[in-house]
């Protein structure tokens, strides 16, 4: 039996039954016989009655009745388990017939098929080259390895077992690297010889398995097939056979071989397989893996006219896969300069000049000579697959090259998109046709791709349309330059981004004509790439690819999937319906580059870029001037427009855009924003800082103010347009932070001033610019007042929202000064450094006595009434603050107060007395401080709200003080209150 078999699917063991053991003969029952006799002479004896004697009778017929049930009993259960136990084997049976069976069709499938290669020898997909190639023989009995289960040594169970453990007319394979051996007749011999050379060649490719055969005219079909002209294979398949030249008197070399003699004194020594064929159908393997056997098989053969046009279809399919012609004439590496040598020019490529109706240029070397490609007549699109490591980006690099080196900037520009990171095209930027390189696109810049591609669609028809040209040909050399845009790891872009792929779609549709052609590279194109996509990518590139479906789907072959990895570089290429072509893709360096750059100067017009840089971080006067017209009004910053494929100035015109409201986090710019507003028209803005008391003042001096306008207005009955008045600014840094800091009193009046300033301060040009980092409370209502908003970088999209922007837009790596205005990305502008600009400083609006201003008219001599929240603290700082024996301070009681002499009288109080006492003691002491306030000022110094309006008997609210900085109100006799900074 073989022991060389395919590799056989387990199945699951089969159990036999148990064969039913014979039943006991059953027994006379001579107790239960005689026992009821006993019992009725007792009775009988006892009782006297004939009758008992009568039921003693039937004793023995009841016994002898029980025993011819039992027996019949038995033998009816003896008989059904007979019945049963057929059945069961029977079953047993089938499902050995039905696993052989299973088992038989897998080892065929698993094992070459001569059949199905005459059949289909062109088939796609040919060839996968694999590690091992092993032949079938035959068929004959190899273990079936199924398991049958259960005790027994019955007669049908050993012969069960029997028929399960070999596995008739399954294939018998070997392994021909060690040589086979065939011996018998010479015709059969050479029949036998065919399937098994078909059955290599079927597996292998011609560039891994090369043919050496005799000479002789039975051997003439082999030597058309396309092995036989391989000229480096991986490994060589000798046929020997001794009827057309003499064997040598060794073994040939490495790799497989077959030999053919009449005896087994013929065949050269050291053959691992040895099989003698007796007839068509007869054959026996005397040697199988260098020892000794006796397997009987039945031999696959083959006639001569079956492999008649086996050559031709091998040859095609070997050419549609690249592997027709011969495999060992590429280089392993090609240099550009040696390209440019092999093109006859100094560079890849000669110069083109005049209008550009093509885009070729050579790429490699091929097996005829230099490898050109022209996007134009072969693309107008092309497809490039490869794997990591395979040169993928070096022929990228090298075709944006040798284009480069041919074509003017003014005739070709470069969009270069690389998702890896941009590293494979750094290259290239020192090339004046490179107009954009792209790398890790996020999704905000998938979006900007978006619009900027379909705007440089849309820009290309108005060319075309104005000049009434039906495509870029009919165009004047200069008007419109042709567009290459190459992507690197396209596949994995479109999967990150999905939109892009539609884009893509349309320019590959409309891009023939338009001039803008796509260069697509990836690395598993199998399943990724939409058919409306390819069926515009004429040429097809691939450099070596992991597997068959990916080379299927780039070449529609195997070529690239057989590439050796120790070759990077190699590739293979089809131009539309043409066979594969394979070459060398050359070398390109930075001196390369260098050189074209050279060559290429930059002309005075720069070519036109489809695709701008992202907006810079930081954006100066200086950078704004140079994009463009500066809009009326105030600069703000740059704004990207890329669906019309440019930055525009944006500009803040008070008297039309209203008042501004910016929002945004904590160090995003908003100080910054003011300031450069602020150094723009000096006179005409008034900046206030994030302050307690600063922002106060700056509000109540704007509504008194606008007061002031409003009844000078209504006197003269003067009536101003909207924008008649100049324009005023008010800037108002972190609101919300400020109002945050007063108390709720405070807050609820600022909000009202905020809320008046902004609804009636256009008439008399007022304009509001406030920064708030949220908009929480009262603070809800600023965008229904603020006609114009930016919007800056947020803690999170919830607060991006709340804003009024859309969740789509929101970036949480926005840099600093980044936002968004009026639908569109901004970067705003940065206030000129000190001393750079010609900007006046800007005045901060805030008003902070000093310490002098607490003494009155009459300097130390004036008296002075301190409310204090903490009397001991406050008179020992009033005593220490005033000249040494100038001072007298006094500290009130609850009740009444008697210094010294007596009753404290206001006719009584010294010039430079202090009293100082908290509320309640100023309250105890009131006819005193209605006598005093006539003419002597009252400080409150730590005290409440409420004690101000408790002693002053005031309702409108005093200024508020900044915490922290020894800060108090000074009531003045006519009733002016002020703050002031206390000892």
């Amino acid at each position: 039996m073989a022991t060389d078999s395919p590799q056989l699917p387990p199945a699951d063991p089969i159990r036999l039954p148990t064969r039913p053991t014979a039943p006991d003969r059953a027994a006379f029952p001579l107790i239960a016989c005689v026992a009821p006799l006993i019992a009725a002479g007792l009775i009988w004896w006892i009782t006297g009655s004939a009758l008992v004697l009568v039921f003693a009778v039937l004793s023995p017929v009841i016994a002898v009745a029980g025993l011819l049930d039992g027996r019949w009993s038995t033998a009816r259960r003896r008989r059904r388990d007979a019945a049963d136990y057929a059945a069961a084997m029977t079953e047993a049976a089938d499902a050995v017939d039905r696993a052989l069976e299973r088992l038989r069709d897998a080892a065929w499938h698993q094992a070459p098929s001569v059949q199905t290669m005459l059949e289909r020898p062109d088939e796609p997909g040919r060839w996968a080259d694999p590690a091992e190639a092993p032949v079938v023989l035959g068929a004959g009995t190899v273990p079936s390895g199924l398991r049958l289960e259960g005790a027994g040594d019955a007669a049908e169970h050993r012969e069960l077992r029997a028929r399960a453990a070999g596995l008739a007319g399954a294939p018998i394979v070997v392994d021909p690297a060690g040589g086979i051996g065939l011996i018998g007749p010479g015709l059969l011999l050479r029949a036998l010889a065919r399937s098994l050379v078909v059955q290599l060649t079927g597996q292998l490719s011609p560039r891994s398995l090369g043919l050496r055969l005799p000479d002789g005219p039975d051997w003439a079909w082999a030597a058309r097939l396309p092995h036989h002209r391989a000229e480096s294979p991986a490994q060589w398949l000798t046929v020997l056979d001794a009827d057309q030249t003499s064997p040598p008197p060794h073994r040939p070399g490495d790799g497989p071989w077959i030999a053919l003699a009449g005896t087994g004194a013929g065949l050269p020594p050291g053959c691992a397989t040895v099989v003698r064929v007796h007839g068509p159908v007869g054959a026996e393997i005397v040697r199988l893996a260098g020892r000794p056997a006796a397997v009987p098989v039945a031999p696959v053969l083959v006639a001569e006219s079956q492999v008649a046009g086996l050559g031709e279809a091998l040859g095609r399919a070997a050419d549609a896969a690249g592997l027709g012609g011969p495999t060992g004439t590429l280089p392993d590496t090609v240099s550009f300069a040696a390209l440019g040598a092999a093109t006859g020019a100094g560079a890849a490529s000669t110069r083109v000049a005049g209008p550009v109706t093509e885009l070729s240029c050579a790429v490699g070397l091929g097996e005829h000579g230099p490898l050109v490609v022209d996007l134009v007549r072969d693309g107008p699109h092309a497809l490039v697959g490869g794997t990591t490591g395979s040169g993928k980006s070096e022929l990228l690099v090298t075709w944006v090259a040798a284009l480069a080196s041919r074509y003017d900037p003014g005739q070709v520009t470069f969009l270069l998109v690389d998702f890896k990171g941009g590293a494979a095209f750094d290259l290239l930027r020192a090339l004046p046709h490179c107009v954009g390189l792209i790398t890790d696109l996020d999704e905000r810049e998938a979006h900007r791709a978006l619009a900027s591609l379909a705007a440089e669609l849309r820009h290309r028809e108005r060319v075309l349309r104005d000049a009434g040209a039906r495509d870029i040909t009919d165009l004047p050399s200069a008007a419109l330059a042709r567009l290459v845009i190459v992507v690197d790891e396209f596949a994995t872009m479109v999967a990150a981004f999905p939109a892009l792929h539609a884009v893509f779609v349309d320019i590959a549709a409309r891009g023939r004509s338009l001039g803008v052609h796509l260069v697509l590279c990836t690395q598993r194109p199998a399943g990724v790439l939409r058919d409306a996509l390819l069926a515009n990518c004429s040429l097809r590139i691939s450099l070596r690819v992991n597997n068959r479906a990916d080379s299927q789907a780039v070449l529609g072959s195997d070529a690239a999937a057989l590439i050796d990895a120790a070759r990077p570089g190699r590739c293979a290429l089809v131009r539309g319906s043409t066979p594969v072509e394979t070459a060398q893709v050359a070398a390109t360096g930075d001196a390369d580059i260098r050189q074209i750059a050279n060559d290429r100067p930059a002309g005075p017009n720069l070519p036109r870029r489809p695709w701008l840089d992202p907006l810079p971080h930081r954006v100066t006067r200086a950078q704004l001037a140079a994009t463009g017209a500066a809009p009326p009004g105030l600069l703000l910053g740059l704004l990207d427009e890329p669906e019309h494929q440019r930055y525009r100035v944006a500009g803040y015109d008070p008297g039309v855009d209203g008042n501004l409201l910016v929002i945004g986090g904590a160090r995003t710019g908003k100080s910054t924003l003011l300031a450069a507003l602020a150094e723009q028209a000096p006179s005409r803005v008034r900046l206030v800082p994030a302050d307690v008391e600063g922002t106060w003042d700056a509000l109540v001096r704007a509504h008194a103010e606008l007061d002031g306008l409003v009844h000078t207005d209504r006197a003269t009955g003067a009536h101003r347009q909207e924008g008649a008045r100049e324009s005023r600014l008010l800037l108002i840094d972190d609101l919300d932070a400020v109002l945050a800091r007063w108390g709720d009193e405070h807050r609820a009046a600022a909000v009202d001033l905020v809320t008046g300033l902004l609804r009636d301060g256009g008439p008399s040009g007022l304009r509001l610019v406030i920064t708030v980092q949220r908009l929480t409370g009262a603070l809800q209502m600023l965008p229904a007042l603020c006609q114009s908003r930016v919007v800056l970088r947020l803690p999170g999209v919830h607060e991006h929202q709340a804003a009024g922007e859309p969740a789509a837009s929101y970036d949480a790596t926005l840099p600093t000064g980044g936002g968004r205005w009026r639908g569109g990305r901004i970067q705003l502008l940065q206030p000129e450094p000190v001393g750079g600009g010609s900007a006046q400083p800007v005045r901060r609006h805030v008003d902070v006595p000093s310490a002098s201003d607490t003494a009155g008219p009459e300097g130390v001599r004036a008296v002075l009434l301190v409310v204090a929240g903490s009397v001991a603290r406050s008179a020992a700082a009033f005593q220490v603050d005033g000249p040494a024996g100038s001072r007298r301070v006094v500290e009130l009681a609850a009740g009444p107060v008697a210094g010294a002499g007596g009753r404290i009288e206001v006719s009584t109080v010294a010039a430079g007395t202090v009293l100082v006492g908290d509320a309640d003691a100023w309250q105890g002491n009131w006819s005193l401080l209605a006598g005093l306030r006539r003419t002597a000022p009252l400080v409150f110094d730590g005290a409440s709200l409420g004690d101000y309006r408790l002693l002053t008997r005031r309702r409108e609210l005093p200024p508020p003080l900044a915490p922290g900085r020894s800060r108090g109100w000074l009531v003045e006799p006519d009733g002016t209150v002020r703050r002031v900074t206390l000892p």
